[in-house]
């Protein structure tokens, strides 16, 4: 093996469209890629295995406990790769953490696929997939597999646990306007805090099949190019994603200020407790004075067409 061998390899992230939460219980979710946002992991020879990211320099298994699930993968990979060589693994280009866009599934799979790649391990895409998505397991405590799915695809994706993903490459005609709101989201946290409500009465079970309902309902809507009623599955849902305590004061106030200035539907995307916003525009014109009139709300923001 060379001396200055170097795998570079480029992993794009994610929102939820609509599912969040549901999809967990085995129901129907849309999640698109988002190609602006992305991570390159480089693998290449060094004295010590030794990771290297934005918020830790340091040998790889001394890294804090929420790298556990590269942790995994690194581990994983050493074991099928039979070796002592050591190796550096470098994260570069930046996806916020914790705010539903996909970043730890994003490393998770970039180191896996460098990894693979520098080891010569000529893994299948199932056990890429497999390995990517228990490190999410580590990471959330109850992943879908729907991250994993979409920062792996260049399509929307349509996504249950028993089907699986569906690349979709239809578009809505329309445009996507993500606000991050610069809180932290915390998954674990807003999936535990859900399945304690699920547990408690019908009317909160009811309430996560009408999301899952709302999901195959958008998959229609979609291939009719029908953004008007997208725009109005949004609201509902964040009704009832807030009804379980998952909004935030600022999540409230970018959802009325972009309704009241021409978005077609406003929501949260991926946990809650915090993280993004997404709203449904019918242009880029509408995007771009919603982002001007809500920009006190957030810390950045993206437009997507869509």
């Amino acid at each position: 093996m060379t001396e200055n061998k170097v795998v570079n390899v480029k992993a794009h992230g994610k929102v939820i469209l609509i599912g969040e939460h549901s999809v967990v219980y085995g129901k129907d979710a849309l999640a698109l890629p988002i190609n602006a946002l992305n991570i390159t992991t480089s693998v290449e020879n060094y004295p010590e295995n030794w990771m290297d990211t934005n918020h830790y320099h340091g040998p790889f298994f001394d890294a804090p406990s929420e790298y556990d699930g590269l942790k995994y993968v690194f581990e994983t990979m050493l074991k099928k790769a039979n070796t002592d060589q050591t190796v550096k693994v470098t994260y570069s280009g930046e996806i916020p953490i914790e705010r539903g866009l996909g970043s730890s599934a994003v490393v998770a799979l970039g180191t896996t696929k460098a990894l693979n790649e520098f080891f010569n391990l000529n893994l299948s895409e199932d056990e890429i997939m497999e390995i990517t998505n228990h490190a999410e397991m580590i990471n959330h405590g109850k992943a879908s597999g729907l991250d994993a799915a979409t920062v792996h695809s260049d399509y929307l994706v349509f996504f249950n646990k028993q089907d699986g993903p569906k690349s979709l490459k239809d578009k809505l005609g329309a445009t996507l306007l993500i606000m991050d709101t610069g809180e932290l989201g915390n998954t674990k946290e807003a999936v535990t805090s859900v399945r304690k409500q699920y547990d408690e009465n019908d009317e909160n079970k009811q309430k996560i099949e009408r999301l899952g309902q709302l999901a195959s309902q958008t998959r229609i809507l979609w291939s009719e190019h029908n953004a008007e009623s997208v725009g109005k599955i949004f609201n509902e849902a964040q009704d009832i994603l807030s009804s379980f305590g998952l909004s935030t004061k600022r999540i409230d106030e970018i959802c009325r200020i972009s309704n009241e200035n021409g978005a077609l539907g406003t929501k949260l995307s991926g946990g809650g407790l915090g993280g993004i916003v997404i709203a449904l525009c019918p242009n880029q014109k509408v995007a771009q004075e919603i982002s001007q009139k809500a920009q006190p709300n957030f810390s950045n923001y993206w437009i997507e067409e869509i």
